[in-house]
Formats: structure tokens, sequence, C-alpha cells
């Protein structure tokens, strides 16, 4: 686990130099570690990852533009976020943070694109070159699908 999310951190901040963008944010830390953990889980499932990176950046643009800084700003960007992942089934927990790095570093209304979504999707990437390498296993996981049930 260790090494995925040391390559996977790694390659988010030579990007991020590269771009001369502020890539690695502590929430995707967060989802590195859950990915090269428990690529299994739903909540680190590609779209998740992506989705509630992208409502977490985008809510916190949107409360810090509207109410500014600080705690109550941070608080209910984090609530209408995590709110908000859930009603688009895209609820992943690190991204929960990611409303507050938004509020906290003064993003503007290109931080969801530049800095997340690259992010994010960078994760995923890395996670999916790395996984059978370093645990023998695919990601993303498939989801099981249900057998119709059968009469006798």
């Amino acid at each position: 686990m260790g090494v995925g999310v040391f390559c996977s951190a790694i390659l988010v901040a030579a990007i991020g130099k590269a771009l001369d963008m502020p890539l690695l944010i502590a929430p995707f830390l967060a989802t590195a570690a859950l990915k090269h953990s428990a690529p299994h889980l739903p909540g680190v499932a590609p779209r998740r990852v992506i989705g509630g990176h992208f409502v977490g950046a985008s809510t916190g643009v949107a409360v810090g533009a509207l109410l500014g800084g600080g705690g109550l700003s941070v608080a209910i960007a984090a609530s209408v976020a995590a709110v908000a992942m859930m009603s688009l089934d895209v609820l992943h927990a690190p991204a929960v943070a990611t409303a507050s790095v938004a509020i906290q570093n003064h993003g503007d209304h290109w931080f969801p694109i530049t800095v997340v979504l690259i992010g994010a999707a960078t994760l995923v990437a890395t996670t999916v070159v790395l996984s059978p390498l370093l645990h023998g296993r695919r990601y993303p996981v498939a989801r099981p699908t249900l057998e119709p049930a059968t009469n006798p």
C-alpha cells in the first residue's frame, strides 16, 4: 500500500509542478491510501473519486464565493458537498474535505477543473496501472452483477 500511495503522490506532485498548480492536496493522499488499501470498496470507484472530488471542489468554491472563508463556511461547504455527493451517488469521503481545501486556498471558478479533475484523474490512472503490479488485483474492481431470480 505504501508504495502505491508514494507513487501516486509523486506523480500528482510532478504533474502539479510541471503545470505550476498545487495538485497535491491532502484529500488526494487520503484517496490514494483508500484506493491502494481497499480497491474493492464502492467508495473508491473511479466515478466516485473523480465525481466526488469535483462536487466537493465546486461546492467549496461556490460557498467561498458566497460566504467568504472561515469555519462556518467550511462546515456549510462540507455538509452541502456530502449531501450533493450522496444524491448524485458519487460519495467519496476524502472529497468532502476537498470543499474545505477550495475555501482555504481561495479556489477560483477553475479550481474544480484545473486542480481537482487533473489530480483525481491522475490518481485513478495510477491506480489502474499500479494495482495489478503492486497488489495483484485489477482496479477498478468490477461490481458484481445480480442474477435474475428464478422461480422453481
